[in-house]
């Protein structure tokens, strides 16, 4: 409101001075009334300096406000993001979202900071000047109406071309930037293979594309600018011949005249402006309409009115109870599936791939919700619960280890950020990565580069597990968690993990023998349904048993490890 009032204010100030100088040619100079001078050349000076002052109190308000809103957009989006399904991020991928939370957002953010101010300035301005005209010669006004129309029109035929060369241009700046991102994080793989030249012969080709579209619609501009120009000259010379015949016929006086053609390019040069910044206008709307894409999606996992919170004396008793689940109409996976995980127990899910062992780790976490039957903790669907005391008692180790960019001690403690340096050492001697730690340059807070550049996938592994027990969950599930460990290194984890594990209901997806036979339970699965169900030793006193047979198999192909 306050911004409103000074831009109305400013652009007032601006259509003084004509008038000024109209009064000035009629009165001062034509009548020689010379004891007006000094007002009328006070007016004209000072106003200018007046209008400064106020656009520059109108570009602050304007900055400021447009500064508050682009962070609260780029929080809001970023919230909304993170609290989205992970069907929307499987289908969406980290390369897309990451251009729309920085590359839409800064367009939005150029939009309210820089056009903003003229677009509101450029308006006011074209109002009233025009109504100034009107009021000087409705019959000379009417010539501004009509280049109006002209320039609408123009702005009609490009807007559209411009609006899809750019919405072409943003969406393949998403495949690149998601190519980028995995290209960069996968350098290892390029050199290895020696795709150094294909990869820049891709992106190459991606950015000739972008630049395309990008030239397209900047030639559209750039088309759309040099017509309202052209039709804005017609204008003026159209104005100044009927103004000088009204003058010839003394039906207005040379200071009309002058305040007419002024008033017209004060309305008619806002309509050029508003034209010329229509390329950014259109860009940044395509900006919006893709950030309200992301914001229109509704998260898969909800949680209901009334949820409760899980009472803090968690015993860790898992059930599925006729458990239907799918990934999409296409891609069905459990049709009543029933398992029984015991609390305080070891259980482990044994497969082939795709045979659901993660998917039910997804549902006991609740990333995912069922589509029939439920999913229970001590007895508690956990779609009555609360997500965030779900996951609270849950500790998760995945098969991919995630390290951020920060010390050691900031990635341990991502699991309990209240968590002391005593609590993270602890769990760091459980994980078996304490030595190793204490080896680098600042120990626990050494800086590690982005994605744990400075580690190796087994550290990273055991940061991540140490992570994971920080937490002291009731449940603790590890999906393939030893996967990327070496045997002695897997030896000595598993023996500090037996003390960690004790009492503790512990799900492990598994990958080798050695995390199979110890497992109190062990779940064998195929094709989302429960073949077997027991101990090692029981499995295997079944002849031709699916999960006999998976063992047999894989340790002799793999010399030792299970495929999970």
């Amino acid at each position: 409101m306050v911004t409103a009032l000074v831009t109305m204010v400013a652009a007032m100030f601006t259509l003084i001075p004509p008038l000024a100088m109209r009064f000035f040619l009629d009165h001062v100079l034509t009548n020689k009334e010379w004891r007006l001078i000094l007002v009328t050349v006070a007016i004209i000076g000072i106003v200018p300096m007046v209008n400064a002052t106020f656009t520059v109190i109108n570009r602050f308000l304007i900055a400021s406000l447009g500064q508050r809103l682009v962070v609260d957009l780029r929080i809001g989006l970023y919230r909304h993001v993170l609290n989205l399904s992970m069907r929307f991020h499987g289908e969406t991928g980290a390369g897309p979202l990451m251009s729309k939370l920085m590359t839409d957002v800064g367009q939005v953010q150029a939009l309210i900071t820089g056009e903003a101010l003229s677009i509101f300035s450029n308006v006011a301005m074209l109002l009233f000047g025009l109504g100034l005209a009107f009021w000087l010669r409705w019959e000379l006004a009417l010539v501004i109406i009509v280049i109006l129309v002209l320039y609408s029109f123009n702005y009609y035929l490009f807007a559209r071309r411009i609006r899809s060369a750019n919405l072409e241009l943003r969406e393949i700046m998403d495949q690149v930037t998601g190519r980028l991102q995995e290209r960069l994080a996968g350098v290892r793989l390029v050199k290895t293979y020696c795709r150094e030249r294909d990869e820049t012969a891709a992106f190459l080709a991606s950015t000739d594309r972008a630049l395309q579209f990008g030239l397209r619609g900047q030639m559209l501009s750039v088309s759309l600018n040099a017509t309202a120009r052209f039709i804005g000259g017609i204008g003026s010379t159209v104005v100044y011949c009927w103004a000088a015949w009204f003058v010839l016929h003394d039906t207005i006086t040379y200071g009309t005249m002058y305040a007419m053609d002024t008033y017209f390019w004060y309305a008619v040069t806002p309509a050029v402006n508003l034209t010329m910044v229509a390329g950014a206008i259109t860009q940044a709307f395509v900006s919006l309409d893709r950030i309200l894409d992301v914001m229109r999606h509704r998260p898969d996992v909800v949680e209901q009115p009334g949820a409760a919170d899980l009472p803090e004396d968690v015993r860790g008793e898992l059930r599925l109870e006729g458990v239907h689940f799918a990934y999409g109409p296409d891609k069905p996976l459990f049709a009543g599936l029933d398992l029984h995980l015991p609390a305080g127990k070891m259980t482990a899910l044994v497969g082939h791939t795709g045979c659901g062992k993660t998917t039910v780790t997804s549902l006991l976490l609740r990333l995912w919700d069922v589509q029939g039957g439920r999913v229970t903790l001590d007895g508690h669907d956990v779609r009555a619960l609360t997500v965030r005391s779900l996951r609270r008692h849950t500790g998760v180790v995945p098969q991919e280890p995630v390290v951020f960019e920060g010390t050691v001690f900031e990635n341990i403690a991502y699991a309990d950020p209240d968590a002391t340096l005593e609590q993270a050492e602890d769990a760091a001697r459980a994980a078996q990565i304490h030595d190793f730690i204490m080896t680098l340059p600042d120990g626990y807070q050494t800086w590690l580069g982005k994605e744990g550049a400075k580690l190796s996938v087994g550290q990273k592994q055991r940061i991540a597990i140490a992570r994971a027990i920080l937490r002291k969950p009731a449940v603790l599930i590890l999906d393939e968690a030893t996967s990327s460990l070496d045997s002695e290194s897997e030896a000595a984890l598993q023996a500090a993990m037996r003390t960690v594990l004790r009492d503790r209901t512990s799900v492990v997806v598994a990958h080798r023998l050695s995390t199979i036979v110890e497992a109190d339970q062990i779940v064998a699965m195929d094709a989302g349904r429960v073949i077997e169900i027991g101990t090692h030793d029981e499995l295997m006193e079944i002849e031709g048993g699916f999960y006999r047979r998976l063992y047999e198999e894989l340790k002799g192909k793999h010399a030792g490890e299970v495929e999970a």
